[in-house]
């Protein structure tokens, strides 16, 4: 009996030590594992500034005269193709454009290599243009009809849909614009005398119109900052402006201009991110 214990024992320290010999021969050829990738992590408040320039679609200028009754020779300057008047109403169309700059605040929410967010952002601008357009007659003298369109400031409340590639993002972006929308119009007939008949006509407007903006964006992030380019679609729609008599020689009569005040933005962002705590480790 004894003797069989021994053996056995023989027996299960030789099976032991032949399978630790395989062990150690498998982690000997096995490939190490590759190493854990580092995936930065989008989430999280920031808050930044941005600087760009803005060009405008044509404003599409549309003209509305009130003239009760005809009064006095108003209307020969204001209509199209009456006698004397050689191309009609000529108020200028105008293509505002100009630098802007101002800040913004937001989240970005990251789930997998999707990234929603939300930004409001707000903007001082020099979104400016204006123009005089002189208009010979036959009757006696010229038609000088001026107009200018101006977008002080605006700013946007947007949702986001990204893309995140790393430290890299790629995002589209809408939702609410609004702005203060500027005009001044005016309407005289020159060199003056009996025969301009005292026409004189001037107006300025001023309102925060409500719209819509839309546009996409880049942004690559270093730590807590990232900087990016957007380009952004703005349109505040339609405003007027009339313009009344000057002198007092027309006292019912106004002239009203509507136009559009559309802009396509460029713009450069840098963003800080709070509570970045580094990078997250991926998951294999």
């Amino acid at each position: 009996m004894k003797n069989l214990l021994i053996a056995a024992a023989i027996v299960i320290v030789g099976v032991a030590s032949a399978k630790a010999a395989d062990l150690a021969a498998h982690h000997m050829y096995t490939k190490a594992p590759p190493p854990v990738a580092a995936v930065y992590d989008w989430t999280g408040f920031y808050i930044g500034g941005n600087v760009g320039y803005g060009w405008s679609e044509n404003t599409d200028p549309s003209l509305t005269v009130v003239n009760p009754g005809g009064v006095g020779n108003i209307g020969p300057f204001l209509t199209t193709g009456l006698p004397g008047f050689s191309s009609g109403n000529l108020f200028p169309n105008l293509r505002p454009s100009g630098v802007f700059g101002g800040g913004q605040f937001g989240y970005d929410k990251q789930f997998g290599t999707w990234v929603l967010g939300a930004v409001a952002d707000i903007q001082a601008s020099d979104f400016k243009a204006s123009a005089l357009v002189t208009t010979p007659t036959t009757i006696c003298c010229n038609a000088n009809e001026s107009l200018s369109a101006k977008i002080d400031w605006f700013g946007t409340v947007r949702g986001k849909v990204g893309y995140a590639a790393n430290d890299w993002l790629f995002y589209g972006t809408g939702g609410l614009a609004y702005g203060e929308a500027q005009s001044t119009i005016g309407f005289a007939c020159t060199p003056g005398g009996v025969g301009c008949g005292g026409i004189a006509f001037a107006g300025n407007a001023s309102e925060v119109r409500v719209g819509w903006a839309a546009g996409a964006g880049i942004s690559k992030a270093w730590g807590n900052w990232n900087v990016g380019a957007e380009y952004l679609h703005m349109d505040l729609g339609r405003s007027s402006v009339t313009a009344l008599s000057i002198n007092g020689a027309f006292t019912t009569t106004t002239i009203t201009e509507s136009q559009r005040f559309v802009e396509d933005m460029l713009r450069l962002t840098v963003n800080y991110k709070f509570g970045w705590g580094g990078p997250v480790v991926a998951r294999y």
